[in-house]
């Protein structure tokens, strides 16, 4: 069964009126699927219809896997300080790199999620130097993160950046 969402719906128009992208079918944590946008290999489409317009990340579509490699994120880096989440995992964010994936993208499914502990680049933007590698433990309430965003745990965020700083422009992939 294939589930379109009005937004996902809209977005999918969107991309396709914007950059010649088609929609395909991609699975969702609850094993249905939904419509997604999708370009030809290494074009960048707009995605992050869902959340404030002005601030949309732009994502790099090079593949229909949404956990795959070769997919580069954009999106903000916050930070947070919780041991406990949507994953069923206790960390410490103080001495491990651990991230909280927007729901967006993480879905509605919380425990045994697909996305769980799968592990991430970030990269800050504004210094392509600074990279450090976290575990998807949490999930980060839509009205927080958009599409492409991340909330990182302290230690995570000192490997991009001063804590002071707060938000961070960042991209990312699996790995």
């Amino acid at each position: 069964m294939v589930k379109v969402l009005p937004f996902i719906l809209f977005a999918a128009t969107v991309a396709v009126s914007l950059v010649g992208a088609v929609p395909v079918v991609a699975p969702t944590a609850d094993d249905s699927s939904v419509a997604i946008p999708s370009s030809p290999a290494n074009e960048t489409a707009p995605v992050g219809l869902i959340g404030n317009v002005e601030e949309d990340p732009l994502v790099t579509l090079n593949s229909n896997d949404p956990f795959s490699t070769s997919i580069t994120h954009r999106g903000k880096a916050t930070w947070f300080t919780d041991s406990y989440g949507a994953c069923n995992r206790k960390w410490n964010g103080y001495k491990e790199p651990i991230v909280a994936l927007n729901s967006h993208q993480m879905g509605i499914q919380s425990w045994g999620n697909p996305v769980c502990d799968r592990r991430v680049r970030i990269v800050n933007a504004d210094h392509p130097e600074r990279s450090v590698v976290a575990r998807v433990v949490d999930k980060c309430p839509g009205d927080q993160c958009v599409w492409g965003s991340l909330d990182l745990s302290p230690y995570a965020f000192k490997k991009l950046d001063h804590l002071v700083i707060g938000i961070l422009n960042i991209t990312w992939n699996y790995i």
